[in-house]
């Protein structure tokens, strides 16, 4: 006896699969009529936009380096001649941009988003793999026994760590009462210390007071002039001579020495040396020639000739 239950079910089977077919078709010729239509409608309105303004396509083809044949396929909105919906996307753009037009803004009207559709569901299908039930036995199995090998493992750290403590504090009180020991021998040892220190600093201040009065017993010497006239000047400092020169009028200069400055003048009148209390003293008469000896606790005046030898 024949099982009619099952051949219906077969039947059934294949009316379904033929209607997810046509189904799939409808879908797929819906939106190239719909991208069709939409070709037509600006193959229409560039052609009459270039009719109207008397441009011939060959002058397009030149200007946009696209072929005549894939220009009248645009305004004929035949898509079998034209290439991919991207590329005929940019042929629409450069199309329009070359009569003025916003090239840009018709071309957006051209649908080409179905490719980028299907490229995103294949994408998806690819990263999210289908899991078995025996997929799903082999991952608790394993589970399973990583549990069962980490176990010891985990056993043995927590017994290891209950033991540092106890080994810690009787490191800690080990070393408090060495530091204990430690910083009373060195209490002591600071005592001491600080008793050499003082003594020490007291024979360095007797150290340094005495270089001080030594060096206040060395004082430096410091002689200016100020030229009143004209003179030709000699400077000696300290056993060597420094400055050789005439010194004109108005000019003032200062010399300084550690045990002895001479001056010798060509015009002492001509020379002012300042002395006590801010006062300038003339070194002599106009013409004169005179040698001036400065030392750190007295000033000797000498006259020489007329004329220097």
């Amino acid at each position: 006896m024949v099982n009619l239950t099952g051949i219906k079910n077969i039947k059934n089977s294949f009316f379904l699969l033929s209607l997810k077919k046509r189904f799939h078709q409808e879908k797929e010729l819906s939106f190239e009529e719909q991208q069709n239509q939409t070709l037509i409608d600006i193959g229409y309105k560039l052609r009459r936009f270039r009719e109207k303004h008397s441009i011939s396509l060959e002058r397009v083809a030149i200007v946009t380096m696209i072929r005549i044949n894939l220009l009248e396929a645009i305004e004929e909105g035949n898509l079998e001649k034209l290439p991919e919906p991207v590329y005929t996307q940019g042929l629409i753009k450069r199309y329009a941009d070359s009569m003025g037009l916003n090239g840009e803004q018709l071309a957006n009207l051209f649908p080409t988003e179905k490719v980028q559709e299907t490229s995103k569901k294949s994408l998806l299908n690819l990263s999210m793999p289908q899991l078995r039930p025996h997929h799903l036995y082999f991952l608790y199995i394993s589970i399973i026994l990583l549990s069962v090998s980490l176990l010891p493992r985990v056993m043995s750290s927590y017994y290891i760590l209950g033991k540092k403590p106890e080994i810690n504090n009787y490191r800690k009180e080990k070393n408090q009462s060495d530091l204990a020991q430690a910083s009373s021998g060195s209490t002591k040892t600071e005592e001491k210390s600080s008793g050499n220190t003082k003594t020490e600093e007291k024979s360095t201040d007797k150290i340094t007071t005495a270089n001080l009065e030594k060096q206040n017993k060395k004082q430096s010497l410091t002689v200016s002039v100020i030229v009143k006239e004209d003179s030709w000047v000699s400077i000696k400092i300290d056993g060597k001579i420094v400055f050789e020169d005439t010194l004109v009028q108005g000019t003032q200069k200062t010399w300084e020495a550690q045990e002895q400055l001479v001056l010798f003048a060509g015009n002492a009148g001509g020379i002012l040396i300042p002395i006590n209390n801010g006062q300038m003293m003339q070194l002599g008469k106009t013409g004169e020639v005179k040698e001036v000896v400065f030392t750190p606790t007295d000033t000797k005046i000498s006259q020489s000739s007329n004329t220097k030898n």
